[in-house]
């Protein structure tokens, strides 16, 4: 069976809806479960035996760059972050051609998922297809999400990434009149695909296809190119603003992303880093992530399902609950921090209340 060995991570986006996380910290480098976003495609790529990563990064890509280059962590990769200014994802995958010599993946740096790429490669190489979509059922559906429609062999009949109502129309009509096998408006594109390399040809043809929803997809299907759709049981979570942010920590505390667990030491239900001072009148309810050189002072009362990061204080008679606290930030006496963000280095003075999916920094 063929082989893919390069994948195209993009790590462009500015991250609007999650300000003010993202006001300094791109989004790839939000840490979910003391874990930066990135770090989840960069696993899903090395899980599948792929070595060579190609990264498309713009907003605070500096930060992203410097995060990646000499990082031990990746230390058994080939990465390359070049010098691009792409203005979609497709044209940012045609920025980096030069980097890719044969069939390939792009997945995504802000999302977190456990999908099984290397059963997506195993698909795809099982079909004819141009590209293959990854894609997975929700539980609510949602328009934003769009309207896929698949024949009996995952082939994908349309693709409308953000329909109108009156397309929503069409597409009912169309299940009602064509041989399609499944009708989807609760079928999710992950962002993850894999392409033929001779994708790349239509990228340097059309120089006007700059994104893979809006314009590729389309394109393909106008053109009876065969497109695909691997449907698949996986977690996945686009954590693009406040509250899905916070769900996406609450889900790896609940155990809901396979293979994945957070830093620290396994102890009573909670993860604990080193250097962590408890006082004995202080109280963590699991589940509850602590990261190292944290200090919790009496009668202060940490979870369930809270993240702290590094260098943490919590003052005395404070309460975190349902939130995450990021590093060297200093919790004041007699507080509540619920549903909510604590950002970098913020001092929260005595007897504040932030609550209601709140996030603040400074």
């Amino acid at each position: 069976m063929a082989k893919i060995d390069c994948a195209v991570i993009l790590a462009g986006g500015k991250g609007t809806r999650l300000q003010p996380l993202t006001s300094y910290k791109p989004k790839p480098l939000v840490p979910v479960a003391l874990t930066p976003m990135i770090d989840f495609a960069i696993d899903q790529v090395r899980n599948a035996g792929i070595k060579k990563i190609i990264f498309a990064v713009k907003y605070l890509g500096d930060l992203i760059k410097e995060y990646l280059v000499d990082n031990s962590k990746f230390s058994d990769l080939d990465i390359y972050v070049p010098d691009i200014d792409p203005i979609g994802t497709a044209d940012a995958v045609r920025q980096l051609s030069d980097y890719i010599e044969g069939d390939f993946v792009v997945s995504m740096a802000d999302i977190v998922t456990n999908m099984n790429l290397k059963k997506m490669i195993d698909f795809f190489y099982t079909t004819d297809a141009y590209a293959t979509i990854s894609l997975k059922n929700i539980d609510f559906p949602t328009r934003k999400f769009g309207v896929i429609l698949l024949d009996e062999k995952q082939n994908i009949e349309i693709f409308l990434e953000k329909p109108r109502p009156e397309e929503m129309l069409f597409t009912t009509l169309a299940f009602a009149y064509r041989h399609v096998s499944e009708f989807h408006h609760n079928l999710v594109n992950t962002g993850v695909y894999i392409f033929k390399y001779r994708a790349l040809e239509i990228l340097e043809s059309f120089k006007d296809i700059d994104d893979f929803g809006q314009d590729l997809f389309p394109y393909l299907l106008q053109e009876r190119f065969k497109l695909n759709g691997f449907v698949d049981e996986f977690y996945w979570m686009d954590a693009g603003n406040i509250r899905s942010y916070l769900w996406a920590n609450f889900d790896i505390l609940r155990g809901f992303v396979d293979g994945f667990a957070p830093l620290g030491k396994k102890q009573n239900g909670n993860w604990v880093g080193e250097n962590c001072e408890i006082a004995e009148s202080a109280k963590i309810i699991p589940p509850v992530v602590l990261g190292n050189n944290i200090v919790i002072d009496d009668n202060s009362i940490i979870g369930p399902y809270s993240v702290i990061h590094d260098k943490v204080r919590i003052n005395q008679n404070s309460i975190i609950d349902h939130s995450v606290i990021w590093e060297e930030s200093i919790i004041g006496k007699d507080s509540l921090v619920q549903n909510s963000v604590i950002c970098d280095k913020f001092n929260l003075v005595d007897n504040s209340k932030i609550i209601n999916y709140t996030a603040v920094s400074n």
